[in-house]
């Protein structure tokens, strides 16, 4: 197992400075797989994305980087790089907790690969030759990122719908209260449970009526076309094109994935597509991604690396599928019943 010494602590860089990657080695022409290990989340947590990626071989000769997020150093990090040993992983550390994307983003400037594939914490692949496929598509000409989901899903239109204005998610969405109700209920069980107070849903309120504004000005109406950063593939080359800035919180992260100024958006400008690929390694233009069933749609029966989301959607009642599904899709939404509803409702 290699390592590298000392911890890497996230860019101290002022909001919106422009973070600009370094020229790429021209080391070696293997993918290289980074998976984020995040401390909060605890052992168990690596220990099933290793499982998963030995049940599921990658299907390519390719590097493995563990970015070790809230790990100072390798003796803090000593159960879990023992869990990984037969890997033979090459580890960073990170000893600040930064969010994802910023830790994707100083791992790549540390790296300098040719091409990476970005997994969080909860990724699990699924299919044997993953990220083969993966790496196949990306070599498509034109292509700037390609990524296991994708979504149509729009901020401001949810935002504009939860406030009782005109959105393009009118007459597909429960009422508002009830579709509040049902991602205050997500969110809890990834709190581990609990009910919210009273004063817990007006503190919501509030704060969806104050972040109105921005929201708007920052994402774009329904259908908001993006590719999930849970699990995605993207050349050092590409992404050292992009506008890329400190990513200090989870607004930052959204803005990177989902707003005007996305990842998505960005490749868009320099013409070069962002493309899904399902289990069977078959890829999906943006206006393909709803028929690929990856995200929260059908059964997800094309998805090829599952995550915390992707679970919400298997484990939930189908009130929730076809809140997330009509989320994601909105007129091409088609959930399917979870197995034990299917009978009651006269559904095969």
């Amino acid at each position: 197992m290699r390592r590298r010494r000392g911890a890497e602590m996230l860019p101290q860089v002022r909001r919106r400075e422009r973070l600009v990657l370094p020229e790429s080695s021209g080391e070696t022409d293997r993918p290289c797989l980074v998976h984020l290990v995040w401390e909060p989340y605890g052992l168990e947590t690596l220990r099933e994305f290793a499982k998963a990626l030995r049940s599921h071989p990658s299907g390519v000769d390719h590097e493995l980087v563990l970015a070790m997020n809230g790990f100072a150093s390798a003796t803090e990090a000593r159960p879990y790089l023992d869990e990984v040993a037969d890997l033979a992983p090459e580890v960073l550390f990170f000893g600040g907790r930064g969010v994802d994307m910023s830790v994707y983003f100083t791992a790549a400037a540390r790296l300098r690969r040719d091409r990476y594939c970005f997994v969080n914490s909860a990724a699990r692949p699924l299919a044997a030759g993953w990220l083969a496929k993966l790496d196949a598509a990306l070599a498509g000409p034109g292509v700037g990122q390609v990524g296991a989901t994708g979504a149509w899903a729009s901020g401001h239109s949810w935002q504009l719908y939860s406030a009782g204005l005109p959105s393009a998610y009118r007459g597909l969405m429960p009422p508002p209260p009830v579709a509040r109700k049902l991602f205050r209920d997500i969110e809890s069980e990834k709190r581990g449970g609990g009910q919210s107070s009273a004063t817990d849903v007006l503190r919501a309120r509030l704060e969806i009526l104050r972040g109105l504004p921005r929201t708007l000005f920052s994402y774009e109406p329904f259908p908001a076309r993006f590719l999930r950063t849970n699990a995605f593939m993207i050349t050092h080359a590409a992404l050292k094109e992009l506008h890329l800035f400190a990513v200090r919180n989870k607004t930052d992260a959204y803005a990177f994935e989902g707003s005007r100024r996305s990842i998505t958006r960005q490749l868009e400008g320099l013409g070069l597509s962002s493309l899904v690929v399902d289990r069977a390694g078959v890829v999906y233009e943006p206006a393909d991604w709803p028929r690929s069933h990856t995200l929260w749609q059908g059964d997800q029966e094309g998805l090829l690396v599952a995550d915390n989301q992707t679970r919400s959607y298997t484990d939930g009642d189908f009130a929730r599928r076809h809140l997330l599904s009509t989320l994601a899709w909105g007129p091409q939404a088609d959930p399917r019943p979870p197995r034990e509803d299917r009978s009651t409702m006269g559904v095969r």
